[in-house]
């Protein structure tokens, strides 16, 4: 559990339709994880319905990944709605890439996210998307960042009351801290290639993985790359599964390592749940492969195992 009380006060549940402004790419940086970042310790990323509403008036909610209606029927109390688009857009011909930073802070500041105030994500329950806002704040330099396990779902089956209240939550002071350390591109993935502490986990289905399922102009997987598919990271409660269930998943990939672990999916969504779930391991140099399949499978230069 998550241990702080601060910053006394009280944010309105509200709904804020934010549209992310597609931008021009990034400058990633390549190269070791050279430095401890300030961030969540693995064993607070994730809370429970208790956690959040013992410290509600000291957090920003965010509703993610959820259409404006289902917010609107029923939603945490406090919570502000923030359209999956402001972390998962078109960039430079890519789907579901981040946007340019400085625009996705301005969203994230306008829902009422600050930097020096914890913020904690939810969905509709897998943390699909909670996962790839968990991860975006964190690249964006928050660090203070939770994943509410279990989403809205979990709310509710907790016995506490959603509402369906909505007001306009006041603006944040969010600022970008770019943390290039966390994010991967191609030309990182290519030229730490052969080295044998770099992982790659594909959290892509198994079929997409051998190249029998294509949804880019070709199918397969980078090689070396291991899969692991995202929906393995999940209990039967739609929930993440025990430290204990999650460490024994990943062990194989984990043991020994002690270099950069890049997730990838088709469009870093999938891939951002795997990094939530090595975060919780306690890995420290995980990155996401924000271009994912998306990228890689439609560059006709970048080399594929499986498929064609």
């Amino acid at each position: 559990m998550a241990r702080f009380k601060r910053n006394p006060t009280v944010i309105a549940a509200a709904i804020v339709l934010v549209v992310g402004v597609a931008g021009v790419g990034v400058a990633y940086a390549a190269g070791a994880f050279e430095q401890q970042i300030v961030r969540t310790a693995p064993e607070d990323i994730l809370v429970s319905p208790e956690w959040v509403r013992d410290n509600a008036g000291d957090i920003t909610i965010l509703d993610v990944g959820r259409d404006a209606d289902a917010f609107a029927e029923g939603h945490v109390p406090g919570a502000a709605y923030v359209d999956r688009v402001v972390v998962w857009d078109r960039v430079n011909d890519i789907d579901g890439m981040l946007p340019e930073p400085e625009v996705v802070a301005a969203d994230l500041a306008e829902s009422g996210v600050s930097n020096d105030r914890p913020v904690v994500v939810y969905d509709g329950g897998n943390g699909l998307w909670a996962s790839r806002f968990f991860w975006a704040l964190e690249y964006l330099g928050h660090e203070q960042v939770h994943v509410l396990d279990g989403g809205i779902t979990a709310w509710n089956e907790s016995g506490f009351s959603p509402t369906n209240e909505i007001d306009v939550p006041d603006r944040g002071n969010f600022v970008a801290d770019v943390r290039p350390q966390l994010i991967a591109d191609k030309e990182f993935i290519l030229e730490q290639h052969g080295n044998e502490h770099f992982a790659v986990l594909d959290a892509r289905s198994e079929a997409e993985y051998s190249g029998e399922d294509v949804r880019a102009a070709r199918g397969g997987h980078i090689p070396g790359s291991v899969n692991i598919d995202w929906v393995n990271n999940l209990s039967e409660s739609n929930r993440f599964r025990p430290f204990e269930e999650l460490a024994e998943l990943y062990g194989d990939v984990l043991e020994g390592h002690d270099g950069p672990a890049v997730t990838l999916c088709q469009t870093g969504v999938r891939g951002a749940h795997t990094y939530v779930v090595l975060r919780v391991l306690g890995e420290e140099d995980v990155r996401v492969y924000d271009g994912s399949w998306a990228e890689w499978g439609n560059d006709e230069d970048a080399p594929v195992s499986g498929g064609a």
